[in-house]
């Protein structure tokens, strides 16, 4: 007790010494730095004097080297020579102006130097208020005077003005150089710049200037009057802290000297402590092992470097039967419990290797031999001893009873089997997908033979799915299924898909496609065939009413012809002259009535499925009567009509009838187009021209809205209409009279605005031909 008591007063008094010693040594060093900072800052002042002393000298030295005998205008080039070499070697010097009695600027100069400006431009009168003083006193006095300090806004600042009377010529001028007070600054304290030292310039107390910007704290100041420059200019010179310990190799040398036996003292209080902790320590790791390596679930064996046994724990012989390790202490390889065989001789190859140090570590899955003959599946691991030294003491053999995890495995094989089986001879394609890295997790056969084994058939499904309800609907819904088409592979599946748990606990995506195809074929043949149905239903009911209306306007029309001759005869009887346009109109009246006799002939025959009756008809007839009868239409709507027939166009072979229908309806269509579009008047033109294989060719064109592209592929169907009054069976029925005549009728786009119907037929019988 009293050495420890002794250790720590010696330790006090250890401290107390170091406390001492390095207050001593901080006094000395605040000394020595004060006097090094008053050296420095008289040198710097020094150096500012002289270098402005020296500007001084050098600025009178222009205008006194000048000839006097000549004006300051004819000085001017000369005196702008000499300024201009001047401000090239000092760069504190920025701007020279000379002013004329009035103080109005006869000439500027600027540095080419940084900061170099004209801030007078000559003719101007001198205002600046700081120098204002300056300028009065070096008229009163004739010497040169120095204005207030300054800022302008421009970069260089702040500025102070050296005022200089001069005389050119027998003339009074005054000279004012601008200065810039922090490039000369500069300039006297770039040569001997300390970093440890921040260099300010005061005027009035007040810093307008700094050479230094660290922003690092200051410990002592002092300030010196720089002369030539007036009363109020003063430079200051500080001294960053530091620290003045780190900078005195005696205090560190001492202060280790004393931590070392602050160290050591400290130790030596602490070794008898420590001793006796470890033993108790020792004691209880000990009892602490013994009880670990006996509840190990894994047996353990340890041996010497020979392999001899040594040690095993509870479990190790509870694994094997024993009822204590008396049996297995001192056994050398092949132990008792190794397998005979093959086995055995495994084990005892892996121990020899591991000997002979081409190994370090190494396992082995075997069945050990209890007494009573019995195996179980283990695993046993061997790995060296080793203290921390180095020192191989021998080896630790760790067995483990994995019987139960052999069977679970066995357990869980058969199941991932049968499952496997029962996936892959599904005729659907099964995929998970992580949705948040897209990563394909499980496919089956039928997916990997349809997308290969990639998630990229899975995530084209799912956007198909998105794309039809909604990435919202389709995010929000746990499960949900559509039908959706896949065009790379054109095919339908019924894609099913839910969220479900995986393995690791993650939310994934499970996708099953049933390929529906074949389904959706026949759906779709069931549809036509019933829209097949109903179209032939309507059209056989449309063919009855058509022979019915046929037959009842057959015998009024034939009533018009008998009375329309009837009026002939009787107006012959009364002696009217054929000239008189009555009988021009009843012949029309006549000739109208038996053609509406034809046309209903030809329905009723068509309706009969007849054939046409076909001859050679003169193209210009044919041309005549349908231009008679479209210009009524044309003449209603206020439209205009128009044909070009080709010179080399002579007969068509057609039913002349129907023919004409078809031309007409071409024709009604273009009107009916082209009618109501603002400040354009309905047109329709019908050009008739020769083709190839003996075939005329009739265009009907007009300048109406046009046809989409979508409706054209549907414009010849049975019932189609693009007129909300339309039937649609107009353009159908031309299209098969113009297939009876062996023809074309097609569609196109007119060159500006509005559509072509281009009417195909044969200019002889291709029979004759």
């Amino acid at each position: 007790m009293f050495g420890v008591i002794m250790t720590w007063i010696m330790l006090i008094c250890v401290i107390i010494g170091m406390i001492f010693i390095g207050r001593v040594i901080q006094s000395e060093d605040q000394k020595s730095q004060l006097s090094q900072l008053h050296q420095t800052t008289e040198l710097w002042a020094e150096s500012f004097s002289i270098r402005l002393n020296s500007d001084l000298d050098r600025l009178g030295q222009l205008h006194n080297a000048l000839p006097q005998n000549l004006s300051f205008r004819d000085n001017l080039s000369r005196l702008e020579q000499q300024t201009r070499e001047l401000m090239q070697q000092r760069a504190e010097i920025l701007e020279i102006n000379y002013l004329d009695g009035n103080n109005h600027v006869v000439a500027s100069f600027a540095s080419p130097h940084p900061f170099g400006d004209i801030t007078l431009r000559t003719g101007e009168r001198y205002q600046r208020p700081s120098t204002m003083g300056a300028i009065l006193r070096s008229k009163r006095t004739g010497s040169s005077s120095f204005s207030e300090p300054y800022s302008l806004p421009i970069e260089g600042s702040p500025f102070i003005d050296l005022v200089s009377p001069s005389i050119v010529g027998g003339e009074r001028y005054l000279q004012i150089s601008r200065l810039s007070i922090w490039s000369l600054l500069r300039q006297a304290t770039q040569s001997r710049r300390d970093a440890s030292f921040r260099i300010s310039l005061l005027y009035n107390s007040e810093p307008i200037v700094a050479a230094s910007t660290d922003s690092r704290r200051q410990t002592i100041t002092y300030k010196m009057h720089l002369s030539p420059l007036p009363a109020g200019f003063e430079l200051q010179v500080s001294s960053y802290a530091q620290g003045l310990l780190t900078q005195n190799t005696l205090f560190w040398v001492i202060s280790a000297l004393g931590i070392f036996l602050v160290v050591a003292l400290l130790g030596l209080i602490r070794f008898n402590w420590r001793q006796n902790s470890t033993e108790t320590a020792l004691r209880a790791e000990s009892a602490l092992r013994k009880t670990i390596a006996d509840s190990q679930l894994s047996g353990l064996q340890v041996t010497d470097r020979n392999g001899r046994i040594v040690y095993t724990n509870r479990t190790f012989t509870d694994l094997l039967g024993l009822s204590a390790n008396e049996h297995l202490i001192g056994q050398l390889p092949p132990y008792s419990y190794w397998p005979k065989g093959d086995a055995g001789f495994r084990l005892m190859e892996l121990f020899d290797t591991i000997k002979r140090g081409q190994m370090t570590t190494t396992s082995y899955e075997f069945h050990p031999l209890r007494p009573d003959g019995s195996t179980f599946s283990a695993f046993i691991h061997i790995s060296p001893m080793i203290t921390v030294e180095g020192t191989h003491l021998g080896w630790l053999w760790t067995l483990t009873d994995i019987s139960e995890i052999r069977q679970a495995q066995e357990r869980v094989t058969a199941a991932h089997e049968r499952f496997t089986r029962v996936l892959e001879s599904m005729q659907d394609a099964i995929s998970v997908v992580d949705p948040q890295s897209n990563v394909l997790l499980f496919s089956n056969t039928v997916y990997d033979s349809l997308f290969g084994e990639t998630s990229q058939g899975h995530l084209q499904a799912h956007m198909e799915l998105i794309n039809q309800m909604g990435e919202k609907k389709v995010k929000e819904a746990s499960d949900i299924s559509s039908d959706i088409y896949l065009e790379d592979l054109d095919r339908w599946f019924d894609l099913h898909e839910r969220t479900i748990t995986w393995t690791d606990r993650t939310a994934v995506r499970l996708q099953i496609l049933s390929d529906i195809t074949e389904r959706r074929k026949n759906e779709n043949l069931l549809v036509e065939q019933q829209a097949r149905s109903e179209l032939n239903s309507r059209l056989v009911t449309m063919g009855e009413m058509a022979s019915s209306l046929a037959h009842e306007l057959n015998q009024p029309l034939t009533a018009i012809s008998n009375y329309a001759f009837i009026v002939s005869s009787l107006m012959k009887k009364a002696g009217v002259p054929e000239e008189h346009e009555m009988f021009y109109s009843i012949s029309r009246i006549e000739a109208q009535a038996q053609r509406a006799a034809a046309i209903i002939q030809r329905i009723r025959s068509f309706t009969k499925r007849s054939e046409p009756k076909m001859e050679s008809i003169p193209v210009m007839n044919l041309i005549k009567e349908v231009m008679e009868l479209a210009s009524i239409q044309a003449r209603r709507h206020n439209a205009k009509v128009q044909y070009y027939v080709a010179p080399d166009i002579t007969n068509v072979w057609c039913d002349e009838i129907m023919i004409e229908q078809v031309l007409l309806n071409l024709i009604k269509n273009g009107i009916e187009a082209s009618v109501g579009i603002e400040g354009q008047k309905p047109e329709v033109t019908l050009t008739v021209y020769s083709g190839i294989d003996h075939h005329i060719i009739f265009e009907v064109a007009d300048n109406g809205v046009g046809i989409d592209d979508e409706h054209k592929a549907q414009l010849f169907d049975p019932f189609f209409t693009t007129k909300s009054t339309g039937m649609g069976m107009g353009l159908n029925i031309c299209r098969t009279i113009v297939e009876l005549h062996h023809g074309r009728l097609t569609i196109s786009d007119n060159i500006g605005r509005g559509t072509i119907f281009t009417l195909t037929l044969p200019s002889e019988n291709k029979q004759t031909v």
